[in-house]
């Protein structure tokens, strides 16, 4: 049975808690990407959720500040907030019921801020959690400059003003054929998870635009010590190369779609798939 909660030490981050039938001691986090509410596009990860009802382990998912029902604005939000709040969520789950192992599930750049919660969990030793992520379409791409992407105007009103409506940096209105919008900003959005039908009339500051083009996922997957999981389309040849440079991951290659809301049978394939990283008997290589 699920829950409604409240998070943080302001009561600022809204969430919801599946408490599993029976005993099982694993914990399940969803992290929506950029912009997105903890249902994610088409209810994605709500129906993981009750996909994983009956497996026995608790699941989490909830709101960063600014996104959902959340206090805050996304204007207001940065990357380093994002997986501040998390750890927030994090910290009161854990002390409410320890957990042997943690898998975060976390879809474009809620991948990554899944990815850096691991770690900075991992890094306070043998006693924490074993932290399994499990990266849905992660961003593995060189994008090109900041001037390249949104032009020297947009730009300069977004340092003037500190933040900027989303809709003065990628400009549009078919959100359907895409006929007037120009790709290259559109495709970098979509590639932390944020869809334009969404994200505009909502702000996006100057540190989160700096924040999401340092990011390199390759060199955090990398770095991170522990087992980990990529779901990623079967062209993403990006994924496959960071995969086959670091043993510890272990590729799940998607047929047909690059990303799991470009149709139902799509996420109904990245759902069972992520549900069955869970359900196995370690999360981790055979």
């Amino acid at each position: 049975m699920w829950k409604q909660r409240r998070f943080g030490r302001d009561r600022g981050i809204y969430g919801l808690v599946e408490e599993p039938d029976g005993p099982g001691n694993d914990l399940v986090v969803m992290f929506a990407g950029l912009g997105q509410a903890m249902s994610e596009k088409n209810y994605f990860f709500s129906n993981l959720r009750k996909y994983l009802a009956r497996s026995g382990v608790r699941v989490v998912q909830f709101d960063y500040r600014g996104h959902g029902d959340s206090f805050g604005e996304l204007g207001d939000t940065t990357v380093s907030g994002m997986k501040r709040d998390a750890l927030e969520v994090l910290a009161e789950v854990l002390e409410e019921r320890p957990a042997e192992r943690i898998f975060l599930i976390g879809n474009a750049l809620g991948g990554i801020i899944a990815l850096q919660t691991a770690a900075e969990l991992t890094e306070k030793g043998e006693a924490s959690p074993v932290c399994i992520p499990v990266l849905l379409a992660p961003p593995f791409r060189a994008f090109p400059e900041k001037e390249a992407l949104f032009g020297r105007e947009a730009l300069q009103a977004l340092e003037r003003e500190g933040k900027l409506d989303a809709q003065l940096l990628v400009p549009g209105f078919d959100y359907y054929t895409l006929s007037d919008f120009n790709r290259e900003p559109y495709d970098f959005f979509m590639a932390w998870g944020a869809h334009m039908l969404y994200l505009h009339g909502q702000c996006i500051s100057a540190g989160m635009l700096d924040e999401l083009l340092e990011l390199d996922t390759a060199r955090l997957v990398k770095e991170y010590g522990g087992p980990l999981h990529i779901l990623c389309g079967s062209e993403d040849e990006d994924a496959r190369t960071t995969a086959e440079e670091t043993d510890r991951v272990i590729l799940h290659r998607m047929r047909g779609y690059r990303y799991f809301y470009q149709h139902p049978a799509a996420m109904d394939q990245w759902i069972t798939e992520a549900a069955s990283i869970v359900r196995s008997d370690n999360g981790e290589r055979e």
